[in-house]
């Protein structure tokens, strides 16, 4: 051992001597605790290693070491435990819990001079008139005395130990063995068990900042529950049990008026109650807290003239939520968005109307500003906010679940697209559109979304039809100036006819209620009764355009009525294309047909007599034609049929397959031209045949002209040829006759 090592031996066992000889006044004291009952969860480190091992007390911990250590360790020993508790406090003081801690308050009289202090820790509390009047520590926080000019962690232990030591009996912690006979504070086990009692209490966290005042009243408890347990399972009391008493009660009240209040109130109290007073107000900012809109950081970053990139570091750290917080107790919010998630799907702005009328939020917070507070709480908002017209101010906004969000648009672009080409639409019909493409789209979720439209107005609500304003180009508006240019004036049940015969626009044409009302929205239009009229007279030329104006010409010119097949060669020799003819015929609104084969004018009143002589004249005109001219087998063994062209065939291009050959010449069939290229698919099914006509309307065909088809069976084509007028219906000498 070096010479240094024994002066330093040398001068330790003087201190030691020094402190013994002078012990009544100097810290650790005879008869006083080593560590303060008040510091105890600072105090939770072990014994240091070297004591332990030669003296025991491994399963000791600094916070242990009350008055009867002396008797347990050497006086050596004392000093270095003391020394230990020192250093440790050295170190604690500086945490925000040490700063909070409120000090115990001492008895009312309680004179320093009286106790066995330091003369250090005596001239500080002297300076601040705290000499005669002790009990006003009790509205210190240790952090404060702390701050004390000249004010270390020796003399607060020092202080400490000297007011625990001459507490009352009932205010002293006792070890637990102690006598049974201790009375423990009835006003602070009655706080203790209204807090267990309260229905929050477990979710109430010591982390919380709303709540940092918990760290004040019990350091170790990590909740309130757990602190109203830690005071009623307590085998003494704290050194100020009336001090805790009070900071249980205000902690009650506080509980209990969590459920007040308004969601901004909320979030500031818990993310920018503790913060400095510029950088709460850059987050309330931020966030919409104050105004109920929230800013972009480029605003706030002007508004206090620091950049952008700070404003969102200060707003990130505010935000964190503490590491020991599981979960934010946030019943406002929990409240909010449970009355949100009720009324999905809504307009967002009838939502926010009731958000404020119910007290929710007292500045009109948004539903995207909810949604943020919600996020940053930690909850789940299952909902966003969409615009119905993406990128526009004041676009209409819908509130719907997460999961709706991409049916909304579908939804609105579905309407559009129908009505566009209806005039009107039916919202099962929307419903039906988009359930094919996006899963789980219900009627309420269309019905919700469909009124926010620009230009929607209901037909009727009830079965859901509805039109759009300015949308509507074709089907029902353009329907209706047909109808009244060519009639003039027709009852809604003559319009709802009208609209039937076109069967590939209307499957089913809307009930006459709601033609009603589409025709009173549409201008120009009087309404009397059942019956609509145009006011002024729509003009016929201009409103009818090509095909269909040429044959309300021919009928005028020739009818009103006529016979079919008149009709037809009038309006052929006119030049108009047969196919034409026959579809026009067939789906026009102003064309009605008045007996068999009998066509005429919408609005047309013909007696009953002359649409009898019509059709008798028909039937005296009418001759039976065979289409199907022969039919047999080639050398080569192909089918050939051969057909001798009717109007009718010729206009429709539908054929006939003999019953003999109709379960060979089945299904679908390559379609070659002459020229052996593939011109289309011939599809046969049940004896007919149909597929030529696009390969008749590129030859001319008319009336009496021949066409062949001839099929390969095994390589599923058929080819076709065509030709004039030919008589014997067996174009080719290698063609075999079939029986």
């Amino acid at each position: 051992m070096g010479p240094s090592a024994v002066s330093a031996g040398s001068a330790f066992e003087a201190w030691i001597e020094a402190c013994m000889a002078t012990e009544t006044f100097r810290y650790p004291r005879p008869g006083e605790r080593i560590a303060p009952y008040t510091l105890r969860e600072f105090l939770r480190e072990p014994l240091p290693a070297d004591i332990s091992r030669v003296h025991g007390g491994a399963d000791l911990k600094l916070c242990d070491l009350d008055a009867t250590a002396r008797e347990r360790f050497p006086p050596e020993a004392v000093i270095r435990l003391a020394q230990a508790v020192l250093d440790r406090i050295a170190v604690a003081h500086v945490r925000k819990g040490f700063q909070m801690r409120h000090f115990p308050r001492p008895a009312p009289g309680t004179r320093l001079a009286a106790l066995r202090l330091e003369s250090r820790t005596l001239r500080c509390l002297a300076r601040e008139g705290l000499a005669n009047h002790a009990e006003r520590l009790g509205d210190w926080t240790l952090g404060r005395i702390m701050a004390i000019r000249g004010f270390g962690p020796r003399c607060l232990v020092d202080l400490l130990c000297a007011l625990e030591s001459s507490a009352p009996r009932s205010q002293v912690p006792r070890p637990a063995d102690a006598e049974a006979s201790v009375r423990l504070s009835e006003e602070l086990t009655a706080a203790a068990r209204r807090l267990a009692e309260l229905p929050d209490a477990p979710a109430v966290h010591a982390e919380d900042p709303r709540f940092l005042r918990m760290q004040a009243i019990d350091g170790e408890a990590k909740t309130a529950k757990d602190l109203a347990e830690r005071c009623l399972t307590r085998s003494q009391d704290p050194p100020d049990p009336a001090y805790v008493a009070k900071e249980i009660r205000h902690l009650i009240e506080r509980i209990e008026q969590l459920g007040q209040g308004t969601i901004e109130e909320e979030l500031i109290r818990f993310f920018a109650s503790t913060a400095a007073p510029r950088n709460a107000e850059i987050l309330i900012g931020y966030y919409g807290w104050r105004d109920g809109r929230q800013h972009t950081l480029t605003e706030i970053g002007q508004r206090f003239g620091i950049t952008r990139e700070r404003i969102r570091q200060i707003c990130a750290k505010l935000t964190r939520k503490p590491r020991g917080l599981a979960a934010i107790l946030a019943p406002v919010m929990d409240q909010a968005l449970a009355r949100i998630h009720a009324r999905l799907p809504a307009p967002a702005d009838e939502i926010e109307t009731e958000l404020r009328r119910s007290g929710a939020t007292a500045v009109g917070l948004s539903l995207e500003n909810v949604a943020a507070g919600a996020k940053l709480l930690g909850r789940t908002a299952d909902f966003r906010v969409v615009q119905l017209v993406p990128g526009q101010a004041g676009s209409p906004r819908l509130a719907a679940r997460a999961a709706h969000v991409a049916a909304v648009a579908a939804i609105v672009d579905a309407a559009k697209k129908h009505v566009y080409f209806h005039g009107l639409a039916m919202l099962d019909e929307i419903r039906q559109v988009v359930a094919k493409k996006l899963p789980n789209v219900g009627r309420e979720l269309v019905a919700r979304t469909l009124p926010l439209v620009d230009g929607f107005a209901w037909l009727d609500e009830r079965s859901g039809w509805f039109r759009i304003e300015g949308i509507g180009k074709h089907g029902l508006p353009k329907t209706i100036d047909k109808v009244l240019a060519v009639a003039g004036e027709v009852t809604v049940a003559e319009l709802r006819a009208a609209l039937a015969r076109n069967r590939r626009l209307w499957k089913a044409p809307p009930p006459e209620h709601v033609l009603s009302a589409f025709c009173r929205s549409m201008p120009d239009m009087q309404i009397h009764g059942r019956r609509i009229r145009s006011d002024p007279p729509r003009d016929w030329r201009k409103v009818l355009t090509g095909v269909e104006r040429r044959l309300v010409g021919v009928l005028r010119e020739h009818g009103p009525v006529m016979e079919r097949g008149a009709m037809e060669d009038l309006c052929v020799a006119a030049g108009m294309n047969r196919f034409s003819f026959h579809a026009f015929v067939s789906w026009s609104p102003v064309i009605v047909q008045l007996g068999h084969s009998v066509y005429g004018l919408l609005g047309t009143q013909l007696p009953r007599r002359k649409l009898e002589a019509l059709a008798n004249a028909r039937r005296a005109g009418r001759t039976t034609r065979r289409v199907l001219a022969g039919h047999g087998w080639t050398d080569n063994g192909q089918v050939w049929l051969s057909y001798r062209l009717s109007k009718a065939a010729s206009t429709y291009a539908v054929i006939t397959v003999p019953a003999a050959l109709k379960e060979r010449v089945r299904g679908r069939f390559s379609l070659k031209g002459p020229d052996g290229q593939i011109i289309g698919t011939l599809a046969t099914k049940d004896g007919r045949a149909w597929g030529l006509g696009a390969f008749l309307r590129q030859q001319g065909a008319r009336i009496d002209d021949t066409v062949l088809l001839t099929l390969d069976l095994a390589e599923r084509t058929a080819t076709v040829t065509w030709r004039a007028e030919n008589g014997d219906g067996a174009p080719d000498s290698t063609l075999q006759e079939g029986n």
